[in-house]
């Protein structure tokens, strides 16, 4: 029996779902390509993820006469807090019988797909900037955008002093802030994830440009010091499901049938957690106005 060319098969949903999935992996992955050395980590939903600080105490003295005992000083890393892995992101929308009339498979369902997956990327976004804001434990200040940097840049080089390969330092940084440094500079500036980046740039290997960083503040690390978790989508929940995922697993795709309102609907889940391996390695600067510099003059 000849099959109409315009009938749907299964294997037009997969190509979509392939293509969904691919678009968003690609994305993170050149998000934490540009980060640098984050390391990701595929695990099951609902493990626990720990964080550590590090805590010193100096000996008494450093000098101690010929026979004396030596005092003993302590380097620890204790533990923070911990955080567990869960599905953050369970979406789902429905592409009508009628729009894939009007518009065709193609059209209707990759459109709207195309918003679902705008939707999954800002809610990651979000979560990486929560991390970033929400969970650094060590401060500073500086007058202006270059010397708050600067003093930062300084704090990550203490925290970090006694650490091999740890990677680029990033620096993260209200579109404004930048702006407002560079006044009617011309820069080249690259995108990942919808975000702009500079590098090379006050010192700093790359600096990211987001409303999400407050107005007024700088948030940097190094970028060995963070970890991208997520729940590995390539496990037996996910076949069970009929998910269509990559090699990476991190996120789940499937469309299907809805007989009764005579409708295609897509479903897209997964879950991550971008977290400090060091909460004290996440340093925040306050940006603090600049005293104007005041020239004397003298009567003659």
């Amino acid at each position: 029996m000849t099959v109409d060319p315009n009938t749907v098969t299964s294997n037009d949903l997969v190509a979509h779902s392939i293509d969904f999935v691919e678009q968003f992996s690609d994305n993170v992955k050149t998000l934490l390509a540009a980060l640098g050395h984050v390391r990701m980590h595929p695990m099951s939903t609902g493990t626990l993820i720990q964080t550590y600080k590090k805590e010193t105490s100096a000996a008494s003295k450093r000098t101690v006469d010929e026979g004396e005992v030596i005092p003993l000083s302590k380097v620890s890393r204790t533990k923070d807090k911990a955080y567990e892995l869960k599905l953050t992101d369970k979406l789902r929308k429905v592409t009508t019988f009628e729009a894939i009339q009007k518009d065709g498979l193609d059209q209707a369902i990759s459109f709207t797909d195309s918003q679902l997956l705008s939707i999954a990327q800002k809610n990651a976004k979000k979560d990486l900037f929560d991390s970033l804001t929400s969970k650094g434990t060590t401060s500073t200040s500086g007058n202006g955008l270059q010397m708050a940097i600067s003093k930062g840049l300084g704090k990550l080089a203490g925290l970090f002093e006694d650490v091999n390969n740890v990677g680029n330092t990033t620096v993260y940084a209200n579109p404004d802030d930048i702006y407002n440094y560079l006044g009617g500079a011309q820069v080249t500036t690259q995108k990942a994830f919808g975000m702009q980046y500079l590098q090379n740039f006050l010192n700093a290997d790359v600096v990211f440009l987001s409303t999400s960083i407050p107005a007024g503040k700088v948030v940097m690390t190094v970028d060995n010091n963070l970890n991208f978790y997520y729940v590995d989508m390539n496990g037996n929940a996910g076949k069970t499901f009929n998910m269509t995922v990559d090699e990476t697993g991190l996120i789940g795709v499937t469309h299907s049938r809805i007989d009764d309102s005579l409708s295609y609907q897509t479903v897209a889940t997964g879950g991550w957690l971008l977290l400090p391996e060091r909460t004290d390695g996440i340093v925040t600067a306050t940006i603090e106005p600049t005293t104007p510099t005041l020239v004397a003059s003298a009567d003659h």
